[in-house]
């Protein structure tokens, strides 16, 4: 069963609308900060190479490019499966998740968002998160979430804030109020990290439940 909708073309446009929309995305943001326009939650008039590692230093980017990259390779073959996709996919999938959740219920206030760029933050923060979810939902392909994907995938957010606070702690720059250490102090920034890992873990989890769910073999009637 490859997802709740059968239907290959269905799935290869869905698949390729969705990493159209994270080109988009991705790449007006990208634009900007590349124009010195629009830089994280601000303006900023730093050498373009700190602006590229800023802008490539948000979760919120790396998770829009997992999704693109999932969503293209599953446009050209919709029911796709191998080790490392399997990682790729839940990967992309908890990440888009908890970037729609914090985004939307902690970061919104801090945005200071205009003209092109709100669209493309809300491309970044909305539009692609839901393309994605139902998308997964919708398509799959199922099953593919396995316990060892998952944990795999973990990796990549526990390098991802070990990375963050080490690189800020020398440059002064942080993504995410969260992980300042300056501010926060190390204690504070450890409990958010293993808080942040451990929600990641709570969606990735609530996806190989619903995966499995949707995979199941439907018991016949008589």
């Amino acid at each position: 069963m490859i997802g709740i909708v059968p239907s290959r073309t269905g799935a290869r446009i869905w698949h390729a609308l969705t990493a159209l929309t994270v080109l988009l995305a991705v790449g007006t943001q990208l634009a900007l900060v590349i124009g010195d326009v629009n830089i994280g939650f601000g303006p900023s008039n730093a050498p373009l190479g700190q602006r590229l590692f800023e802008f490539f230093s948000y979760f919120t980017v790396q998770s829009n490019i997992f999704v693109g990259i999932a969503a293209g390779l599953l446009a050209a073959r919709p029911d796709r499966d191998g080790a490392y996709f399997r990682v790729l996919r839940i990967a992309a999938m908890f990440g888009i998740t908890v970037t729609l959740l914090m985004y939307h219920f902690v970061l919104s206030p801090l945005a200071n968002f205009t003209g092109v760029a709100s669209a493309s933050n809300i491309g970044l923060h909305y539009v692609v998160p839901i393309f994605a979810i139902v998308g997964w939902i919708l398509f799959g392909p199922h099953p593919r979430v396995s316990w060892k994907a998952l944990f795999l995938a973990l990796i990549w957010p526990g390098a991802f804030i070990i990375v963050t606070v080490v690189q800020g702690a020398v440059t002064g720059f942080y993504p995410y109020p969260f992980v300042n250490i300056d501010v926060l102090g190390f204690p504070t920034v450890l409990i958010n990290g293993v808080g942040i890992v451990a929600l990641l873990l709570a969606v990735g989890s609530a996806y190989k439940l619903i995966d499995w769910l949707i995979s199941r073999p439907k018991k016949r009637t008589t």
